[in-house]
């Protein structure tokens, strides 16, 4: 069977796996997992990306998951120098739909955010918006760009509601640049730090577009002090991330938008809800909290109970009362809804703000809720061989043979060996190219 540049076995994917003798975790995938899910349908899935149905990227996104830890997309070669026994180590796929992947990439996330959080209380806010504005994001993605926006705008305002009032009452407005956030280089601000995060995902796997973000309660001022700022209005919240998401989208979409605008005013006058209860977020959980959100997969492969080839059948608690709802649908409604959230290429669904964002001396002077000495250790444990052993018990690079270390002998991409020293060279060059162009 070809799937799109790849030649796999007529049998199955986990059939594939069985081939080859891997010294890793990812010997066989169950039938309740995305790739044996994707290739049981892929005939489905490539009369949908002939007929155009599909993006580029989002069967690009499926071909991957399919081979994820495979040897087509390559693997490293390990030898045991005592026994000559080999060991081949496949390459993972990276994309943000395997939940495999997706997981490590929620760690290592959160293992960044670990070596930037600040000794501070933080708070953690989710903006949802209208049932009526989905189906502009799904037709032009670009849009989601405004969610960023119009959070950072209102959490703007929140920090500097004396300024924000002066504003209003007085009718003054600021200067238009190139830069969409507010307060972006006023003097006299209150800068605060801020991760936000977008999900298009709900528990249904719909689509329902919203960011959720962690924010420090307080910021650091020019004059070279930190402000604490525990009270956050919630109708002001409302209404402002309401008006500021609103005026961006008609500005991007024009006066065909006014009709929805004022049918949003109308339907929502106490403005989109928007969740800001304290959390008791303090520093020691802050990373531990913040990793249920950052990149996570659409759904855990723990929600989905049974595939028998036609159906599948998962479970998920419903937001609004906690209730457990079992949904059984067909395979094919059910990879549409997976697939509809693979954001465009380059897409950046997390991204820094304030604080966090930003390189000055003068945040150097900011006490960390971990001190630096203890960062190598942290980033340590997601490494590919301490997470295994951690895990799973077991040493990948331990010849199982003879118990000594196994060294690393070759690279391959592409059923081809990769020369180490070319690719070194290669890598080095553009970095010198990037050097001498800045």
């Amino acid at each position: 069977m070809l799937v799109g540049d790849f030649m796999i076995d007529d049998t199955n994917y986990a059939d594939c796996l069985t081939l080859y003798n891997f010294n890793h975790v990812d010997k066989i995938k169950g039938k309740e997992s995305f790739s044996y899910i994707f290739n049981d349908n892929i005939n489905y899935i490539r009369s949908l990306y002939n007929r155009g149905k599909i993006r580029n990227i989002t069967y690009d996104t499926i071909q991957k998951t399919i081979l994820c830890g495979s040897i087509y997309l390559g693997y490293d070669l390990f030898v045991c120098p005592h026994c000559g026994n080999e060991s081949i180590v496949p390459h993972k796929c990276h994309s943000k739909l395997c939940t495999s992947c997706g997981t490590k990439e929620a760690k290592l996330r959160a293992a960044h955010i670990s070596s930037i959080a600040l000794d501070a209380k933080h708070r953690h806010i989710v903006f949802t918006i209208s049932k009526h504005l989905g189906g502009y994001f799904i037709k032009d993605r670009s849009l989601l760009n405004l969610l960023f926006i119009a959070a950072r705008n209102t959490l703007a305002c929140i920090f500097n509601d004396a300024k924000y009032r002066k504003i209003k009452k007085k009718k003054i407005y600021l200067k238009k640049n190139k830069c969409p956030y507010s307060y972006k280089n006023d003097r006299n601000k209150i800068v605060f730090g801020s991760v936000l995060t977008l999900h298009t995902f709900g528990r249904d796997l719909k689509w329902n577009p919203h960011i959720h973000c962690l924010i420090s309660e307080g910021g650091y001022s020019d004059d070279g002090f930190w402000r604490n700022v525990k009270h956050f209005d919630y109708t002001f919240l409302r209404n402002a991330f309401r008006t500021a998401l609103l005026n961006e989208m008609e500005s991007k979409i024009g006066s065909s938008f006014k009709k929805v605008k004022a049918k949003c005013y109308r339907e929502h006058q106490q403005g989109f809800y928007v969740y800001a209860k304290p959390n008791l977020c303090d520093p020691r959980i802050v990373v531990k909290y913040i990793g249920r959100y950052l990149g996570r997969p659409v759904i855990a492969t723990s929600r989905i109970d049974k595939y028998d080839g036609e159906m599948v059948t998962f479970h998920y608690n419903r937001h609004e009362d906690e209730q457990y709802i079992e949904e059984t649908i067909p395979a094919m409604e059910f990879i549409q809804r997976l697939i509809r959230h693979i954001p465009e290429k380059h897409f950046k669904m997390i991204r820094y703000g304030g604080i966090y964002a930003r390189h000055r001396e003068i945040d150097s002077k900011l006490y960390r809720a971990i001190s630096k000495s203890k960062h190598h250790i942290y980033r340590s444990f997601n490494q590919w061989r301490t997470a295994i052993l951690s895990s799973f018990g077991y040493d990948p690079l331990v010849c199982p043979d003879c118990q000594h270390r196994m060294e690393f002998l070759e690279l391959y991409f592409n059923h081809q060996r990769v020369s180490l020293e070319e690719m070194y060279e290669k890598v080095m060059s553009k970095s010198r190219g990037k050097r001498s162009s800045a």
